[in-house]
């Protein structure tokens, strides 16, 4: 649930990409359907292949984008065709990517745009509002606090446990004493191994670097016959 939030922002991002992509698309092909119009009209008017000063002016005048009268102009360009090398008139734009944007309409993607960013900010405020009051709920100490199953920081920074790790330090957390004798973590932990003294020095070494970097808290051990949860 708390990262479904920022998978309806990605969408409505996602979302707001593709409308304006389509639009851009959409205008590059009114583009070419204008050039493209303007050149056979200006080549029905003035035929043959030779291009003037007037065809180009004919060409320019026939444009229906007023964008384009500056920069449009007629190429002629050699294809090869049944072996043959011909030429030909090609109308080209000769327009960028930030014309083609403004002539493209945006407006549906500005507005989904600014639907994601209010949603994301919406989001954010209401997460860090909620914050504290989660933080309530739990049961903390030492600046760690265990809630909804959960191990984070009195910041609301999620603490990463492994399984083991995480159920040693659910121990100490909900212990009155916040102290634990070697044989009650080996029974709890490892009911059915007779032995488990390695086993569980091992996860204590391993989980102590990660209680002191995320509070005030350290493990102090009493000649490894129990552990206690203490400030440093």
């Amino acid at each position: 649930m708390k990262k479904l939030p920022f998978i309806i922002f990605c969408f409505i991002m996602l979302c707001a990409f593709g409308a304006g992509m389509n639009s851009y698309h959409r205008t590059e092909s009114m583009i070419a359907n204008d050039v493209n119009r303007a050149l056979e009209t200006a080549l029905q008017q003035m035929p043959g292949n030779v291009v003037t000063t007037d065809t180009i002016q004919c060409y320019r005048n026939s444009l229906t984008i007023a964008e384009l009268k500056d920069t449009a102009c007629i190429v002629i360009r050699t294809v090869r065709r049944n072996d043959r090398l011909q030429t030909e008139l090609v109308a080209e734009a000769n327009c960028g990517f930030l014309t083609v944007l403004k002539l493209s309409d945006q407006k549906a993607s500005s507005s989904l745009f600014f639907a994601g960013i209010l949603w994301l900010t919406g989001s954010l405020w209401y997460i860090k509002r909620k914050k504290p009051e989660l933080l309530m709920q739990g049961l903390s100490y030492g600046g760690i606090v265990f809630c909804n199953d959960k191990f984070m920081t009195h910041t609301g920074k999620l603490i990463h446990l492994t399984p083991m790790q995480h159920s040693l330090l659910e121990m100490f957390m909900t212990s009155e004493t916040h102290t634990l004798s070697k044989k009650e973590i080996c029974e709890k932990l490892w009911p059915k191994k007779p032995d488990a003294s390695d086993t569980l020095y091992t996860l204590v070494r391993r989980i102590k670097p990660i209680v002191e970097a995320n509070s005030n808290l350290k493990i102090e051990s009493d000649r490894g016959r129990s552990y206690t949860l203490v400030y440093r």
